[in-house]
C-alpha cells in the first residue's frame, strides 16, 4: 500500500536489499518506502566497490554495507537484486540465518525445489509446502508473457505460444541504461562509440541476440522456456512455446508480440472482454486513435498493458508491454513483505 493511499505494512521487521545501487535496487527502496517501510528497518547492501557509500532512501540516506556469510542476522526478508552468481551464496546464507529470501537475479528460477513466482497466474504456489525459505521472482518479461495470455487459457484453453520480446537497455542494469546514452551521443556527434555491455552498438539497431546462443537458442531464450514451463507446467500438458529475444535502442520497458494458438476459437470483441475482465492488465485497444501498449505509457506502472488484439479463429495476435524495472521491484516488495509477517 502506498504512502499517498495510507497504511502499510506496520515494522515487519529488518528487510534487506542486496545490490541496492544497481538499478532494480533503487527501485526496490522507492516500493519499500512507498510501503511505510522504516530507514530503522532497511540494511543496504552491495559490491565491494560501492561499499561505505550512501544510498538514499526517501529524505534519508542509508549505508551501504559489504554482504557476507554474518549479513542477515535479525533480517526478516532479504531481497537479492545482484549477478545470479553473486546472490546464489548469500541467498544461502540469508536463508541459514532464518531470513525469508525474494530474488530477482535468475539464480534459482530453474530450481524446481525454490518456488517461481509469477503474479497472478500461479500465485498458489506459495501455499503449498515447500523446502527452505528462498523464493525467485519471474523476469518481468515471463510475467507479461504469462499474465497476458493466463485469462485466455483459463477460458478458451491454449496450445501454443509463439513470443517475440524485445528488450530494452535496462534489462542489462544501470549499466545498459549508460552505454545507450554514451553510444546514441557519440553517433550524434558523428563518432562511432565503443561496443560495450551489448554484443553490437545498440544506440540506432536492433540486436537479435540477448545472451549468449546454445543449440541456436539465445540465453534469454532458455531462460523464457524454462520459467514459462514452471509457471504454467508445461510438463503436466500446457502450451508449447516458442520465443525470440532482441535487444532495442529504448532505455526502459519490455514489449512483447505474441501469437497464441487456443483450444476453442475466439473473436476479437470476446478476447478483448476477457482480458478486460483480469486483474493486473490493462487493456490500451483502439489503433484508429493510436492507442496501444507502448514501454513509454507503461512506466512507472506494475500492471500489464495489452492491445493490438486481432483474432482469426484459434490464432489470436496481440502486443503486451510492461515496465521491467518496476514490474520486478513491485513484485518482489509485495513478497518480501508478505514473507516477512510468516513465522
Amino acid at each position: 500500500m502506498s504512502k499517498e493511499n495510507g497504511g502499510g505494512p506496520g515494522r515487519p521487521g529488518a528487510i534487506a536489499v542486496v545490490g541496492a545501487t544497481g538499478l532494480i535496487g533503487r527501485q526496490l527502496l522507492a516500493s519499500l518506502w512507498q510501503r511505510d517501510v522504516e530507514p530503522d528497518d532497511v540494511r543496504l547492501f552491495a559490491s565491494e566497490k560501492s561499499e561505505g557509500e550512501d544510498a538514499d532512501y526517501a529524505e534519508e540516506t542509508l549505508p551501504v554495507e559489504r554482504a557476507g556469510a554474518d549479513a542477515f542476522r535479525g533480517v526478516k526478508a532479504a531481497l537479492l537484486a545482484a549477478p545470479a552468481e553473486v546472490c546464489r551464496p548469500l541467498a544461502l546464507f540469508a536463508q541459514k540465518a532464518g531470513a525469508w529470501v525474494v530474488e530477482l537475479s535468475g539464480a534459482f528460477r530453474a530450481d524446481t525445489k525454490v518456488p517461481l513466482i509469477s503474479p497472478g497466474v500461479n500465485d498458489g504456489v506459495l501455499d503449498r509446502p515447500f523446502s527452505g525459505r528462498i523464493v525467485s521472482v519471474a523476469q518481468p518479461s515471463t510475467q507479461a508473457l504469462t499474465a497476458a495470455l493466463e485469462p485466455l487459457r483459463a477460458a478458451f484453453g491454449l496450445t501454443s505460444v509463439d513470443a517475440t520480446i524485445l528488450f530494452g537497455a535496462a534489462s542489462k542494469g544501470r549499466s545498459g541504461n549508460e552505454r545507450l546514452s554514451i553510444q546514441t551521443a557519440a553517433l550524434l556527434n558523428a563518432k562511432e562509440p565503443e561496443v560495450q555491455v551489448f554484443p553490437h552498438r545498440l544506440a540506432f539497431n536492433v540486436i537479435p541476440g540477448v545472451g549468449d546462443f546454445e543449440n541456436g537458442l539465445s540465453a534469454a531464450e532458455r531462460a523464457s522456456l524454462v520459467e514459462v514451463a514452471r509457471v504454467w507446467g508445461q510438463g503436466q500438458g500446457g502450451p508449447e512455446l516458442t520465443t525470440t529475444a532482441l535487444f532495442v535502442p529504448t532505455f526502459h520497458g519490455t514489449t512483447l508480440i505474441l501469437t497464441a494458438h487456443l483450444a476453442a476459437a475466439a473473436d476479437a470483441d470476446t478476447v478483448r472482454a476477457t482480458l478486460r475482465a483480469a486483474s493486473g492488465l490493462k487493456v490500451l485497444d483502439d489503433p484508429s486513435v493510436h492507442v496501444y501498449p507502448m514501454p513509454l505509457l507503461a512506466t512507472d506502472d506494475a500492471a500489464i498493458h495489452v492491445g493490438r488484439v486481432r483474432a482469426h479463429g484459434t490464432r489470436v495476435q496481440l502486443v503486451a508491454a510492461v515496465d521491467n524495472t518496476f514490474r520486478a521491484a513491485e513484485t518482489a516488495v509485495d513478497l518480501a513483505l508478505e514473507l516477512a509477517d510468516r513465522s
